[in-house]
């Protein structure tokens, strides 16, 4: 399943979250084959979930092996990191496929393009995962000439990459007696969400660093200040530059 699919005949691209009611219905009732999945090539079928969420999938029968299903919290979340990044006028799209120059594939839930033509991933991780996992899906952008924002869910994802990073820099605490428990590799923006099935309403800000670092945004703020290089890394963790100041969220033009 996913936010993305193709008209067969025109090779148009389509969004599940940004057509209107009128566009969406008429697109459940197309008959097989009138619109493909993105890389498989496979017929692609309109749904809508029990909690309303536009979705599109695979017809049944695909051969082959599909990825695991997205929860409804991340989502939710990805679509709006895609809208308040239009809104603040950059371009930006969700699951973009790419490759690395030596064949490494990858799918970014956003990315975005900035006005110099360079391009930056947001990842959202509501799971946890190691480490190193952490650092080779950021290394593997890295050589695909794409940066990458880490939006990670707080109470546990966000708390075991702290532990994990410290962990490995014990030595750091032990001749200057603090944690390092952040790393340049890795910028991470903090999200407080109940669970991955439910998502609030109002949206949820995202927070960024620790202690007297720390802020809580609105996403166009965040987002914004991440296209435009706010964030900056100062051993032992990340600041939010001090000469930022918050935009006002405005329109793309048609």
């Amino acid at each position: 399943m996913g936010q993305i699919a193709y008209l067969s005949a025109t090779g148009e691209m389509l969004e599940a979250f940004s057509v209107n009611d009128a566009v969406w219905n008429a697109l459940c009732q197309l008959p097989r084959g009138s619109m493909t999945m993105p890389r498989t090539n496979w017929p692609a079928t309109a749904k809508t979930s029990i909690k309303g969420l536009r979705f599109f999938s695979h017809y049944p029968g695909y051969p082959g092996g599909l990825p695991k299903p997205e929860s409804y919290a991340h989502t939710r979340l990805k679509i709006d990191v895609v809208r308040a990044l239009r809104n603040t006028g950059f371009k930006a799209n969700v699951e973009v496929s790419g490759v690395s120059p030596d064949g490494e594939e990858w799918v970014a839930d956003v990315l975005a393009e900035n006005v110099d033509g360079s391009r930056m991933a947001f990842e959202i991780q509501l799971s946890s995962q190691h480490l190193r996992d952490f650092l080779r899906r950021t290394d593997r952008y890295e050589r695909s000439g794409v940066k990458v924002c880490w939006i990670m869910e707080d109470r546990v994802v966000s708390w075991r990459l702290t532990k994990a990073i410290a962990n490995a820099n014990i030595a750091y605490y032990h001749e200057h007696k603090e944690f390092l428990a952040d790393c340049a590799e890795i910028l991470p923006f903090r999200v407080q969400l109940e669970n991955k099935d439910t998502y609030p309403d109002p949206r949820p800000p995202l927070h960024f660093g620790r202690a007297s670092y720390h802020k809580a945004m609105e996403l166009e703020e965040a987002l914004a200040g991440v296209m435009l290089g706010i964030p900056r890394w100062e051993i032992p963790e990340w600041k939010w530059g001090d000469h930022y100041i918050p935009m006002r969220p405005f329109k793309q033009e048609a």
